[in-house]
């Protein structure tokens, strides 16, 4: 047996007990050690093409600390200095960190809290979205003071991309594709396409991308490999360094989609594992990831040079099963670690 037959071995039994148990209808999977592809392929029936859906954050994320090596911006800027709808009162004490965080008080993603009211989107005017997007977040208000509490924000997102595009001249997409994609040699993946669509002028930073699973990795392995891709520089040490250390106060609670205050750890831009918060499951310690509602993740840990992902689409687009998408995580942790 060779030096990964094991993990791959495991990874099959785990994948092919979702599909069995009719949680997923397919897989898709690659792990990448030290550069190397260790592991891959498929079960079921996976399509080629991944809705990356909100692991495209930490390719924002990423995008937003290219911005702070080259001068342009610092984490802790306030939203203000680049957006002046900003600039008045109670939006004033937001920063880059915060929106990066999830601790900006914006309007939480739609489905983490159903008893409120936080559809901004449809206050959006079609006729004008360009001018009405940023308004209808604003108009919901604040939830908490900035960086007082931890909510899974869209929103906040989508203003990260705003902020690119007023920074650059350039789509947020278009910088991604530009300047990581491409880089990362991710020729395939592309930005989601839709006529008519307010996504079309929203940007897409908060959800937008999809990918082939294998070119997932790619940017995983740039990652792992201290922001380096076959030699060309993405991102630096320091800029990892944000992505891989809490920027939370020790303790801060999650109370999204009725965690009932389990605690959170936080990058700049991406969850940081912990393993005394979520001892249930082991990736690694400071080992980064993100989870998509398109059924994926991306999981990074720079010490060992892993970088895996995996798409395991749901039986029911309706219900989330951590088992396939956290517990894969588990399966490939316990492996290494």
């Amino acid at each position: 047996m060779t030096e990964y037959q094991e993990l791959e071995r495991r990874l099959c039994l785990h994948l092919q007990s979702q599909i069995a148990a009719g949680r997923i209808h397919g897989a898709r999977y690659c792990v990448s050690v030290k550069g190397r592809m260790a592991v891959s392929g498929e079960l079921g029936t996976a399509e080629p093409l991944t809705e990356l859906q909100s692991v495209t954050k930490l390719f924002t994320a990423v995008a937003i600390l290219q911005l702070q090596e080259r001068g342009r911006l610092r984490l802790t800027d306030p939203v203000a200095k680049f957006l002046p709808e900003f600039t008045g009162k109670p939006f004033s004490k937001i920063t880059i960190l915060h929106l990066l965080t999830h601790t900006s008080g914006l309007v939480a993603l739609r489905d983490a809290f159903p008893e409120r009211d936080t559809d901004w989107e449809a206050g959006i005017d079609r006729g004008n979205v360009a001018g009405s997007w940023i308004p209808a977040i604003l108009k919901k208000g604040l939830f908490f003071a900035p960086g007082s509490r931890w909510e899974y924000s869209k929103a906040g997102f989508c203003i990260l991309g705003e902020v690119i595009r007023r920074l650059t001249g350039q789509r947020a997409e278009d910088y991604i594709r530009e300047r990581i994609l491409l880089p990362c040699e991710m020729k395939k993946s592309c930005w989601r396409a839709e006529p008519g669509s307010i996504w079309n002028t929203v940007p897409q930073t908060a959800a937008g991308l999809l990918a082939p699973v294998e070119e997932l990795v790619q940017f995983g392995v740039m990652l792992a490999e201290g922001g380096l891709y076959k030699g060309e520089r993405v991102l630096t040490k320091a800029s990892l360094c944000a992505l891989e250390t809490n920027q939370l106060p020790e303790g801060m609670q999650d109370f999204c989609w009725d965690h009932g205050g389990r605690k959170v750890a936080y990058g700049a831009g991406c969850p940081v594992y912990v393993p005394g918060y979520e001892p249930w499951w082991t990736v690694g310690e400071r080992t980064i990831y993100h989870e998509g509602s398109g059924a994926c993740m991306l999981l990074v840990n720079r010490a060992e040079k892993l970088a895996a992902a995996w798409s395991v689409p749901f039986a029911d687009r309706g219900v989330w099963i951590e088992e396939a998408v956290k517990g894969t995580a588990d399966v490939i942790g316990r492996y290494f670690f």
